[in-house]
This record gives structure tokens, sequence and C-alpha cells, in this order.
């Protein structure tokens, strides 16, 4: 995976280059099997708008709707083989019909296994919500790709840099802005699986940097340190203490 800390500013490359690599590390298992009832989050959904606490309780909530609404003279689907056997049969469940493009992924610091599909996420959560009900299990295989943040560049950067999330339209006016003021800085790419926006990075350790990160924090901005001190240490537990089963595709809980 290339480092994603290459200055993105027009201009010279600025040094923000961490020299730990990259901020994110990356690991693919080629196989990796599981039961349906396994997976806690699904990626891509048309319901995006409407969390819910689990994969269970949206397949309860997806059952309830259609059998209130979408049903047009079929029987209600049920807690049974025949409404479990339906929902499975939905061709976008991918993984149950040799469609092999959906993945899994599991964030270190957040710990839980997702579905990365491209469709058929309330039938597979109904189907994962009577399955469960019926003593059923839905197997399901495909590749598993592990994010794991590198500690030694989150510390890098900690140590270093006041860190503040933008949002995209934002990030080049602010950063002129930044490096008028304290005399460098730079824009990052940011990997979409950590947060959505763009990374400011500036030195620490001016009395203007301190300023200007008051100033920008005042104005309702991000600071995205807090953030990053929260996930090392929240992964740093999932790593040591989690008997989940995907927990030892991980490498070393020091990465």
């Amino acid at each position: 995976m290339r480092s994603r800390f290459s200055g993105l500013a027009s201009g010279a490359k600025e040094a923000f280059q961490s020299p730990h690599g990259s901020l994110v590390q990356v690991t693919m298992v080629p196989h990796f099997e599981c039961d349906a009832s396994d997976i806690e989050g699904i990626s891509a959904s048309k319901s995006a708008d409407m969390p819910h606490e689990s994969v269970d309780v949206f397949g309860a909530y997806y059952i309830d709707e259609q059998n209130r609404y979408a049903r047009k003279g079929k029987p209600p689907l049920g807690l049974d083989d025949a409404s479990l056997k339906e929902l499975c049969s939905h061709g976008e469940i991918r993984l149950l019909h040799g469609r092999g493009s959906d993945t899994f992924s599991v964030r270190a610091w957040d710990g839980r296994l997702f579905l990365d599909n491209s469709g058929g996420s309330h039938h597979l959560a109904g189907a994962v919500h009577v399955a469960k009900r019926i003593g059923a299990r839905i197997h399901l295989a495909s590749k598993l790709y592990l994010y794991q943040l590198n500690h030694l560049t989150v510390q890098w950067l900690l140590d270093g840099f006041h860190l503040v999330l933008l949002p995209k339209d934002l990030a080049g006016q602010m950063l002129w802005t930044v490096k008028s003021l304290v005399g460098s800085g730079s824009n990052m790419e940011f990997p979409p699986v950590l947060a959505e926006g763009t990374l400011l990075a500036f030195p620490r350790g001016s009395q203007i940097a301190e300023s200007v990160m008051a100033e920008l924090l005042s104005q309702g901005h991000h600071d995205l340190g807090n953030d990053l001190r929260e996930a090392l240490t929240a992964q740093q537990r999932f790593l040591t203490e989690s008997t989940a089963l995907w927990t030892k595709q991980f490498s070393s809980p020091t990465c």
C-alpha cells in the first residue's frame, strides 16, 4: 500500500512523509469463512440513512416492512425454512450465488466484521434474523481485508503536527491561509476507512500554530488528533483482548 502522506498541495512537496510508512496497513486474507450471523455490519445499503443497532435488528425491520407493504398477496415472511430459503434466493446476495465481488473487512480500531457488499443488504439481514431464530446456518466465504493503524505513524503525526479534518471543498482555501500564517502545512489524502474529508496538518511548536489551531476549533472544525488517539487505544484493546475468530488474522498488536 502506497504511503498516505505525500503532500498534495501545489508547488514543492511538503516534508510530511512519514518515516514509518502508511497510516493504515492493509492485509488481505484470500479465503475467509464465516456464518452470516457473524457479520456485525453491512457497508452498503439503500437504508444507510436509517441506521440500526445490529444486522439482526435491520433484518427484523426489513421483514416487518415487507409483510406490511410489499408482499402483494404472497404469504408473509415468517420464522421458518421457507422464508429463509426465499430470502437467501435473492440474487444480490452475491456470496450465495457464485458472484464473488463482495468481500469482508475488519478495522482493528473498531473490531467488527463487515460485509463490503454491492447489494442485497436487506435480504441478507432478513435471512440472518430468521436463521438465528430457527437455528439455521448460512455459510459464507470470500476474501477478508484487515485494516490496522500503524502506531508509529500515528505517534509521529500526534507528536509533530496539529491535525484537522476538513470538508474537501474547504481544504484548498484553508491550506493557503494556514501556510501564510504558520509557514508550512499540507493537505493529505486520508484513508476513507477512517473518515470522509481532507486532513490538514501543520507543525506544532510555535505560538502562531497554537493560535491557528485554536481558531480552527472555534470555527467548528474537528481535531483529528483526539480521534486517532482513541482509535489507537481501541485497536490495542481489540488485538490483545478480543476472542473473535478473525483477530488472529492480524499482524502483531504493536503494528
